[in-house]
């Protein structure tokens, strides 16, 4: 093979153990994600958020670790299926990156609907299970203070800075779903940021990749074109 194309297949590897590298970045975010939602009383999204990117990040470890073994084996049949592989995943992370954007509003929303509602009827059973979250994020009710106005129940001190509500002005008027929302998408921020830097990456490499079959094959017929 030419010096060319044995700069395409050392690329192909070095971006390879990139992608190995960031493969582990991702399952190592999303069991810290698994490990934040082990904290809460519900499942309010994280777990959700957690299992997906756990889920992507082997799926890119197992396609890096595949490309490097096809570079280094120079097997076109391989390296055919690396590029296959690489542009659905590519495909499925722009579907990720669509549903952390949207997120925590069309993406993982479902969940974190339930998981509020289900706090919330457990609030109107017993005071005090909407407290950690009010607590932690500084916000009042599920969308509002005005929650427990119609459920005529008084506001609990968890809804007020330094726990004193005698003062209206005290009071936080955030909902705790919008605050867990901005939460959320403030930790996804780095996931999005990374499964770019991937794509981009990911885009090279399937290029490199066919380049790396190109090469192959080309020299395969010329071999047998030697032997003819």
């Amino acid at each position: 093979m030419g010096l060319a194309a044995t700069t395409v297949k050392h690329v192909l590897l070095l971006l390879n153990f990139v992608f190995s590298v960031l493969g582990l970045a991702l399952i190592g975010f999303g069991i810290f994600f698994l490990i934040s939602a082990a904290e809460n009383a519900v499942s309010i999204g994280e777990n959700v958020a957690g299992g997906l990117i756990i889920g992507l990040g082997v799926v890119i470890l197992i396609i890096a670790i595949f490309g490097c073994l096809a570079a280094i084996h120079e097997a076109p049949v391989r390296l055919l299926i690396y590029v296959g592989a690489v542009v659905l995943l590519i495909l499925s992370q722009l579907l990720f990156l669509s549903m952390a954007s949207h997120g925590t509003k069309d993406g993982i929303s479902g969940s974190i609907n339930e998981g509020f509602e289900r706090l919330w009827e457990a609030e109107r059973n017993e005071s005090g299970a909407l407290a950690y979250y009010e607590n932690w994020l500084q916000c009042c009710g599920v969308n509002s203070h005005e929650d427990y106005w119609i459920i005529h129940h008084a506001i609990p001190s968890s809804c007020c800075l330094e726990k004193n509500c005698a003062d209206k002005s005290r009071v936080y008027e955030a909902g705790c779903k919008a605050k867990f929302v901005e939460y959320l998408d403030d930790k996804l921020l780095v996931f999005k940021i990374v499964c770019w830097l991937l794509i981009v990456g990911e885009v090279v490499g399937a290029v490199f990749g066919w380049m790396l079959y190109s090469s192959v094959k080309n020299q395969s017929r010329r071999n047998n074109a030697v032997w003819m």
